[in-house]
């Protein structure tokens, strides 16, 4: 049960995290590479009770492939992207703004189908091409 710790680019907004990591994984969908800018967005899932968060955040909320509502919050000085929330009672924490880089180990590719060309994978980490039912 790793205690994580983590903040934006301007460290306007912060967070603790002291609970169980439910999953991890890097997301290659369309949305997650526009709102990131990068080739694939990787989350870490906790319960979202377990995540004490401190400073301004924006949201944006937008619907996916499945149906379902999804919400980015980002800090609205720097704009950094912080979290994602889409399922009930959790919350996904952007991988890169986690200051212990060493419990990050994603569990599992999504969207693998829409990644970039450039883009290598581990083979050892499964990977889908949409999101797994």
């Amino acid at each position: 049960m790793p205690k994580l710790t983590g903040n934006c680019l301007c460290g306007a907004v912060r967070f603790e995290a002291d609970g169980d990591i439910a999953m991890q994984g890097n997301c290659h969908c369309t949305d997650c590479q526009q709102v990131s800018g990068s080739p694939f967005a990787t989350l870490v899932f906790m319960e979202s009770d377990n995540v004490e968060v401190t400073g301004e955040l924006k949201s944006f909320s937008h619907t996916v492939d499945s149906g379902n509502q999804l919400t980015k919050e980002f800090c609205t000085h720097c704009g950094s992207q912080m979290f994602a929330k889409g399922r009930p009672g959790m919350i996904g924490l952007r991988a890169g703004s986690i200051n212990e880089k060493e419990h990050i180990q994603p569990q599992f590719n999504v969207y693998a189908g829409s990644k970039l060309p450039c883009t290598l994978m581990d083979d050892d980490i499964p990977a889908f091409d949409k999101m797994p039912g």
